[in-house]
């Protein structure tokens, strides 16, 4: 397994940091301004280690967001290979107890509003291991998985979904289409701020979709990053940060329109938004109102991006003096949640991760590794027990509610639980 590597010895060993390499707006192509934020160099936020051997080896990059001011998307100015990223991945989404409750609300509400049946195919890009396209085809819906990640994959199919092992783009949109028809919808959960190339995306949108079809695309929505302070979205993954009116200038550009939003509450505050081919749908009130709320919100202003930054700051102070000073008084820390968002709050904030004993983490493909860069190990859920632990900090706050209810015992042993974000706190019995 090998010991600690000191950190002196893994900045002297370390391989060098690749410099940025985007510099112009990946939906309208207007020459980026200078990023307003500025992580450092950071590793990949999945890329979790087999053993701390591995500690000299690992590969930081940029981690920083610049901003378009022509049509107001937030991207990083680094991107990272995908085949880097996804060939061999260890996220899946059937270890969330939110996603498979959100996957039976979609299940029921997309088929209802768009009067999908048994003769229609719902294709999802990034299905990962399959969950919410089993609920669809339980009730009936003809299902198509896209997923590059073969490990993956396999999950999905042993689970009986049918999944295609690639990435989607518009050459891979025209080999789906021959072997399995046109699509009556797409649905991208959570993989639409992963692409660089949106155009050639959306090109294969076009390609594989009817004519009467809907896309369908899941994102964080960035009102609520910049409101709530929600930094750790930002990781190597998520190239794009999506406020709706880009998203309305990128559809225009392919001949679609955005026509719904739904407000999801998952992964600290989502937007589920509704695309269909120009003149097949009118803009429904629900949307109407929301653009008016990001215009007043001045979400895509340059004055709104640097005020996050400046917030975030502060933030970093007072979580870090909350955690000194709980340690001092003899808390005993382990954190809940190994995640991407983890890594971007753990790498920002390495004398709150130096306090930890140990993450844990519900799924057995991250049990026995380290965390990327602070090289905590991960273990499963249950070997809390074999901690002295007086305080957990839930690194993937978004799920507190839940990560709460399941660890129970913890406070029935007099533990407390931390939530960083949006602002750092021990939460109350």
């Amino acid at each position: 397994m090998g010991e600690r590597v000191p950190p002196a010895v893994l900045e002297a060993a370390r391989p060098a940091v690749p410099r940025p390499n985007r510099e112009r707006c990946r939906i309208c192509g207007t020459r980026l301004s200078p990023p307003f934020l500025d992580l450092g160099p950071m590793p990949l936020a999945n890329a979790f280690l087999r053993s701390l051997d591995e500690a000299t080896a690992e590969a930081r990059y940029p981690l920083a967001v610049a901003g378009c001011e022509s049509c107001g998307l937030l991207q990083l100015n680094h991107v990272v290979p995908a085949e880097r990223l996804y060939s061999n991945y260890i996220y899946v989404s059937s270890t969330s107890e939110a996603v498979r409750t959100h996957a039976r609300w979609l299940a029921q509400e997309l088929p209802r509003r768009y009067g999908w049946g048994a003769s229609d195919l719902l294709v999802e890009v990034a299905s990962n291991d399959g969950t919410v396209l089993k609920v669809f085809q339980q009730a009936g819906i003809g299902v198509l998985g896209v997923e590059p990640a073969a490990n993956i994959a396999a999950l999905a199919e042993q689970d009986g979904v049918p999944t295609a092992v690639t990435f989607f783009n518009a050459s891979t949109a025209k080999e789906l289409r021959e072997r399995h028809g046109r699509a009556k919808a797409i649905l991208g959960r959570h993989v639409f701020a992963h692409v660089d190339d949106v155009h050639d995306f959306f090109i294969g949108v076009e390609t594989l979709l009817a004519d009467d079809g809907v896309f369908l695309v899941e994102v964080p929505y960035l009102g609520t990053l910049l409101n709530r302070l929600e930094f750790d979205t930002i990781y190597h993954e998520h190239l794009s940060y999506f406020a709706l009116e880009p998203v309305r200038r990128l559809c225009r550009g392919h001949g679609f329109e955005l026509v719904d939003v739904d407000v999801v509450n998952l992964h600290g505050g989502s937007v589920l938004m509704h695309m269909r081919r120009a003149g097949r749908a009118s803009v429904s009130e629900p949307l109407r109102a929301m653009l008016e709320e990001e215009r007043c919100g001045g979400f895509t202003s340059p004055e709104a991006w640097r005020i996050f930054a400046t917030r975030l700051r502060w933030w970093r102070s007072v979580f870090q003096r909350l955690i000194a000073g709980l340690s001092d008084a003899g808390a005993r820390f382990v954190g809940y949640g190994a995640a991407a968002k983890a890594s971007t709050l753990l790498n920002y904030c390495p004398e709150v991760a130096a306090r930890l004993e140990c993450v844990l983490d519900r799924s057995p493909l991250k049990h026995g590794r380290f965390t990327p860069g602070t090289h905590l190990e991960v273990r499963p859920v249950e070997r809390w027990t074999e901690s002295r632990a007086t305080h957990m900090l839930i690194l993937a706050w978004n799920l507190a509610e839940e990560i709460v209810r399941q660890m129970q015992p913890f406070a029935e042993r007099g533990g407390r639980f931390v939530v960083p974000i949006p602002s750092p706190r021990v939460l109350e019995d």
